[in-house]
């Protein structure tokens, strides 16, 4: 069977796909995964439906793929459109589609496309370079956004037994990865009988084996300083905190369903960069949230620029029928919303410029990437502070270094997001 896979959507999306695979590889005999859709006998697409842009996106990949079928291949979907809107509903809205299965496909589609069913250990299948990969540890979210549809799609949070995910982390190691992303709805509410995730961290930082474990998304709220002290104690374990604030003006932060307010962001931001020396903050925040005022996106600027921070990602907000917050009054006009998004980038891109600027003329570890996707006359890489597939990269114009090491660069160049340097 040759099989072309399409996956959208957020890292958590690739695991499930990467466990979909390592599923359907020890269930079939004879797999081949290509590139082409014209070569493939099976279609597989994860999909995204986290708001309408990516419901959107999803649809659209679906029935471009349908359009370019033949009679004799089958499409596939999964993810959270089937979850979102239901089988049968998808069924009479795409008919194009074969088969709609739901986030259990990992499980189902080895029986469905093969004889045999799923093994129950069936290591995932690795669709990340070689030398990076993702953790997930807790499936699903409790926290009450009022904005978010992921309890409503994935369920409220469950957090996988410790000794798994230590497990999978060693599997991951022995075959060469350097860098393992640990990645879940909410890292910091991860709790497993009296395991926590400073108890699971210290566990994981413990493995044989040279690997940077990497943090996504934390809840303001839940960090702590046994959580900081873990970090900053353990080398392995990047100084990188990813902390979605979502907004700073206290009003909305309580309109959100978010359990902070602006003094204790401010608060939990200085108790980062007390305890955690040189470390590096990644956030993300929301316009045009019903009820924004003009003196509420003043006081998310203000703070912005009082805090910072190193990497921000700005989006705009998107009512979703499900969602609580689509039921809120003053709604933001669209190009008002759209007017603010470009006005925090453009401050970000200042900040972020400043940033990089100061780290020219220092040496840092850098993980290599390989060949950069702008030219092969450069290499590419990583530091601990540029998260993948999100943040910047550090291009290489002088020196070779082998694709999954870590090679000490000299920073002689840098630009809003990137840096530039030589292998040292």
């Amino acid at each position: 069977m040759r099989l072309h896979v399409i996956t959208l959507g957020c890292p958590k999306n690739r695991v499930d796909t990467e466990n979909i695979l390592g599923g359907l590889k020890a269930g079939l005999q004879g797999l081949e995964l290509v590139d082409s859709l014209h070569e493939s006998d099976v279609v597989l697409i994860n999909t995204c439906s986290f708001i309408q842009e990516a419901v959107s996106e999803s649809i659209e990949t679906i029935l471009e793929a349908a359009s370019q079928k033949n009679e004799n291949q089958q499409i596939i979907v999964t993810g959270c459109l089937v979850e979102r809107y239901g089988i049968q509903t998808l069924k009479t809205e795409m008919p194009e589609v074969d088969l709609f299965v739901g986030f259990d496909a990992h499980k189902r589609l080895p029986e469905i496309l093969g004889s045999r069913p799923w093994q129950q250990g069936a290591f995932r299948l690795l669709s990340t370079p070689p030398w990076r990969a993702y953790l997930k540890i807790s499936e699903g979210c409790s926290n009450k956004c009022t904005y978010c549809l992921i309890p409503k799609i994935r369920g409220n949070q469950m957090c996988r037994e410790p000794a798994s995910i230590i497990k999978e982390a060693e599997e991951l190691i022995s075959c060469g990865v350097k860098e393992i992303t640990l990645i879940a709805q909410d890292l910091t509410a991860y709790k497993h009988e009296n395991v926590d995730l400073v108890r699971l961290l210290t566990e994981l930082a413990s493995l044989n084996g040279e690997v940077w474990f990497r943090l996504l998304y934390l809840y303001p709220s839940r960090i702590d300083h046994k959580l900081l002290e873990t970090v900053s104690s353990h080398k392995n374990i990047c100084p990188y905190f990813d902390i979605p604030v979502q907004h700073a003006s206290s009003r909305i932060l309580k309109r959100m369903g978010r359990q902070y307010s602006k003094q204790e962001l401010q608060e939990t931001i200085a108790m980062i960069r007390e305890k955690v020396p040189g470390s590096y903050i990644r956030t993300s925040v929301i316009v045009g949230f019903p009820g924004e005022t003009e003196q509420d996106f003043f006081e998310l600027k203000s703070f912005i620029k009082e805090a910072g921070f190193d990497h921000l990602g700005c989006f705009v907000y998107s009512d979703e029928d499900e969602a609580p917050s689509s039921r809120l009054g003053d709604k933001v006009d669209p190009v008002t919303a759209k007017k603010r998004h470009a006005e925090i980038m453009e401050m970000q891109q200042h900040i972020s410029r400043q940033k990089m600027r100061k780290l020219v003329g220092s040496t840092v570890d850098v993980l290599i990437e390989g060949l950069s996707d702008e030219t092969d006359l450069l290499l590419q890489g990583r530091t601990r502070f540029q998260a993948p597939e999100i943040d910047g990269v550090v291009y290489i114009n002088e020196g070779l270094a082998e694709p999954g090491r870590v090679t000490r660069v000299q920073i002689t160049d840098s630009y809003e997001y990137d840096l530039v340097g030589k292998v040292v």
